[in-house]
């Protein structure tokens, strides 16, 4: 990325957004959010990337505020909500079981070693969160910083390692990063992971920009070093690369390891995430799904045409026998939206 400032490499993956094939442009879902994402990022401070200030940015993982009684909110008067703030202060007990915010990090870091020790993944404690964008729910135990998104996606990489055993030396392709938290677990749990990140444009140019601080920058193979290639050949091994999603045709022809998609697939119709799913089956050993169980609403300001639900990827995975499947869990919650979400796991047959 040397003599490219971070504008230029935003716009220039907007500029070859814009001259991508339909099928590559943003659903229904994300169109709702465009407009405002760019308008955030003409006002960012990057440094705050993760305060909370900028909840547009929430939508698409950077989500680390502590509690959401914060501003207005429609229906809810200044007064409760300052009572509701004062209620979840560390130092209260949360009604009705007497549970502090203390009490309940201290759960999620509890849940997240009791799945390393029954997927055997390396423990919660070997690893720490990246403190870059000044993340609202910063928190330390032992000594060790986390946040709660750092913890559920923590607890996401040891259910797809109870299948895939992960050996450290994987290819593994991302559609749809996002904030790059589930990059950064992985990466920090398996330093020599190939990762191939694919994301639209706006979400790929901060994701990079995340892991950029929340990681080795030799690690790190930027979009301008990626946008041009005409095929795979350039990848290097144990290192994070950047593309845009209208380049997953790339993928043709090109061995990898596990597939991950974690919410997005949930964003957009079938027929669209058929045409991604054509990419990679033939090429893809394990895939990792965490969707909404009766997919995304079909009504409202954000939602989807048709919504892909579990039935949905069973018949677009003929080719896999499904692993396992359950409920998805936060580190200390049921993923509760949209009417429940899952994850699962597939095998090649």
């Amino acid at each position: 990325m040397s003599g490219v400032t971070n504008d230029q490499r935003l716009i220039n993956l907007l500029d070859a957004y814009r001259q991508a094939p339909a099928e590559f442009q943003a659903t229904v879902y994300w169109q709702t959010y465009e407009r405002e994402i760019l308008d955030t990022l003409a006002r960012l401070d990057i440094n705050q990337l993760r305060s909370g200030r900028y909840k547009v940015l929430s939508t698409f993982g950077f989500n680390d505020t502590q509690y959401a009684w914060q501003g207005k909110a429609p229906g809810i008067s200044q007064s409760i909500l300052k009572l509701l703030t004062k209620m979840f202060s560390d130092k209260r007990d949360l009604a009705p079981y007497k549970m502090k915010i203390s009490d309940i990090r201290d759960a999620a870091l509890q849940h997240c070693a009791l799945m390393a020790e029954l997927t055997g993944t390396a423990a919660p404690d070997t690893i720490e969160v990246s403190r870059f964008g000044n993340p609202q729910d910063l928190f330390e135990i032992g000594g060790k910083p986390y946040t709660m998104p750092f913890l559920s996606n923590y607890i996401r990489a040891c259910f797809a390692n109870k299948h895939i055993r992960f050996t450290g030396t994987e290819r593994v392709v991302e559609l749809g990063t996002g904030s790059g938290y589930q990059v950064e677990v992985l990466k920090k749990l398996y330093p020599e992971l190939t990762l191939l990140c694919f994301d639209l444009p706006a979400q790929l140019y901060l994701c990079e920009t995340y892991l950029n601080e929340a990681l080795d920058r030799s690690a790190i193979v930027s979009s301008e070093a990626t946008r041009d290639w005409t095929d795979l050949s350039g990848v290097e091994p144990g290192k994070v690369h950047f593309f845009g999603n209208w380049q997953f045709p790339l993928l043709r022809g090109s061995q990898m390891d596990v597939f991950w998609n974690a919410a997005s697939f949930g964003e957009m119709e079938p027929s669209v995430v058929q045409n991604y799913l054509d990419h990679i089956t033939g090429q893809a050993n394990w895939i990792y799904l965490l969707q909404a169980r009766q997919g995304k609403e079909t009504q409202g300001k954000k939602h989807v045409e048709l919504a892909t639900a579990l039935g949905d990827y069973d018949r677009m995975l003929a080719g896999f026998e499904l692993a396992e499947e359950r409920d998805a869990w936060h580190a200390h919650r049921k993923l509760s939206a949209s009417g429940g979400y899952f994850e699962g796991v597939w095998r090649k047959r």
